[in-house]
């Protein structure tokens, strides 16, 4: 397990959770157990360190290849478990790196959105999500997260102390695989992404 994460899931968790009010997720029994992709909506940097939070293994979040720019900064990325991922186009790289982890039993998070919204909508996703749980053959968990933009909003250093943030995890969701043929077409991975976010992950969230 990697170091600077045992680190903060004793003593930063409990801090974030204490700040949020964000002791007891909902349907933290929908997890199964072994590898599987969490994907969940976006609006604070306070999602990843909230799920990583609740669990008691690394969630490895798939992160812009920025926050790796300097060595400072991808010694405290690599400590906390995270994977680097350029943005905009097919990692590949990542994607391998992320399904050897999946199928050795860990926890890979994903935004499908991509960036941070605004909390009042639901950006269209990207198809990452769906083709990685198909390359690795393991669920996704719908996650839900609400308040967390008006506890940790952008620009601020530190989150606002009693700002309530609820996080819900949704029943595992299996892709179905393609009929009739080795793999989807992109119009029909957008299909499948957006499937995953109006009917799996969007009934989670309370938007503003």
């Amino acid at each position: 397990m990697p170091y600077l994460y045992i680190i903060a899931r004793i003593i930063v968790s409990p801090i974030f959770k204490t700040f949020m009010l964000a002791w007891r997720p909902i349907g933290k029994k929908n997890l199964p157990k072994g590898g599987m992709i969490f994907a969940a909506n976006h609006t604070s940097a306070a999602d990843g360190v909230l799920m990583n939070s609740h669990m008691y293994r690394p969630v490895r979040f798939l992160a812009k290849e920025e926050l790796f720019a300097t060595p400072f900064k991808r010694f405290i990325m690599k400590g906390i478990a995270q994977v680097p991922l350029k943005r905009g186009s097919s990692d590949m790289i990542a994607f391998s790196k992320a399904i050897e982890h999946l199928h050795k039993g860990d926890i890979i998070g994903i935004f499908p959105e991509g960036t941070r919204g605004d909390g009042k909508t639901l950006q269209r996703p990207h198809t990452g999500v769906i083709r990685l749980a198909l390359l690795a053959d393991v669920p996704i968990i719908p996650v839900g997260i609400s308040g967390a933009k008006k506890a940790w909003p952008k620009g601020r250093y530190f989150p606002r102390f009693g700002k309530k943030v609820i996080v819900r995890y949704g029943e595992p969701w299996v892709v179905p695989k393609p009929v009739g043929k080795n793999e989807y077409s992109y119009e029909e991975l957008r299909s499948l992404s957006q499937q995953l976010m109006d009917e799996k992950i969007r009934p989670l969230v309370d938007l503003e």
